[in-house]
């Protein structure tokens, strides 16, 4: 019996978790259920649970336990209401890449 980790390539958190004005630089916490793999000071995206853009991010440290993984993070890049519009729009869904893998095997 293994033990499963997913790596992660953005933080997703929902909304209510976000607070309303993140601060460029500012120290910021996350707990999410599972235990997931992160790398550290690599940027990112924050978003939220409907894949909404919010800021690029750093992730300065988690730990793994009890079926969870708490760290903390740090906005590196805040962007203006249209920039995350336009982020958002350019995301590629897991349905969108299943398609054109499917379409590879045929």
């Amino acid at each position: 019996m293994g033990n499963p980790f997913l790596l992660q390539a953005c933080l997703r958190l929902n909304t209510e978790e976000i607070p309303k004005e993140l601060e460029l630089g500012r120290e910021y916490t996350f707990s999410k259920e599972g235990h997931r793999l992160y790398q550290i000071k690599v940027p990112m995206d924050l978003r939220t649970t409907d894949w909404d853009f919010v800021a690029r991010i750093i992730i300065t440290q988690y730990t793994l336990g009890d079926n969870k993984t708490e760290g903390t993070y740090i906005p590196v890049k805040l962007f203006s209401e249209e920039e995350r519009k336009i982020i958002t729009k350019t995301y590629v869904s897991d349905e969108e890449v299943r398609s054109v893998l499917e379409r590879l095997v045929e």
